[in-house]
């Protein structure tokens, strides 16, 4: 998250690579280190210029989500299943 905050500060100022990278490392961060961010009023102004700018990019492949949503759900049936038999 450290890297993230460091080259949000920075931002519009990077590079390409910075960039690409900057974006990458945001669309894997928990929704939690995402709060954290929203909530300084330093880089959420920063990130608002990035959704701005970029939003298509970042925003979460929607196989991700769904994974991220069928995975405990799928684990939860088959727990049950095997307590009751």
């Amino acid at each position: 998250m450290q890297e993230v905050e460091k080259s949000l500060d920075r931002y519009p100022d990077l590079g390409e690579p910075e960039l690409a990278g900057l974006v990458r490392q945001f669309r894997g961060l928990p929704v939690v280190d995402k709060a954290v961010i929203l909530g300084d009023v330093r880089l959420s102004r920063k990130l608002a210029l990035l959704y701005r700018d970029y939003e298509p990019d970042l925003q979460t492949p929607v196989a991700g989500l769904v994974l991220y949503l069928l995975l405990p759900a799928a684990l939860a049936v088959a727990g049950v299943r095997l307590f009751l038999g």
